[in-house]
């Protein structure tokens, strides 16, 4: 069953489509951190599960730098304002925070993890 939004912990999350702000989620795989968009909220097996579509990096051209890579106590990066095409699984317990984005171009958003 699809569903809007859900409560979990006390934080909302929602599908891209319900409200742009609490889809946004970010959680650690295996190290690094991934941050991405919620397509779809539903229940399998008695659990809310997300269906997520990953941020797109931002190709820098060669010689280069992320202009906030020399913020050190800010932790914002800028990324593709694209998402990827592939629908990943990932149960509700495994979100750390959201994160917000900010567009500064057409092509790309300045992302920040708001934990």
């Amino acid at each position: 069953m699809l569903q809007a939004y859900i409560r979990y912990g006390g934080v909302v999350y929602s599908c891209t489509a319900t409200h742009v702000g609490n889809c946004l989620i970010m959680f650690h795989p295996s190290g690094d951190g991934s941050h991405l968009c919620i397509k779809y909220i539903y229940e399998q097996d008695g659990w809310s599960t997300f269906a997520v579509c990953q941020q797109c990096p931002h190709v820098l051209n060669k010689g280069t730098n992320d202009p906030f890579a020399c913020y050190p106590h800010f932790p914002a990066k800028t990324y593709s304002h694209m998402l990827s095409t592939t629908l990943e699984k990932v149960e509700v317990s495994w979100v750390m925070s959201h994160y917000a984005q900010w567009p500064i171009s057409d092509n790309h958003v300045v992302i920040l993890t708001l934990s």
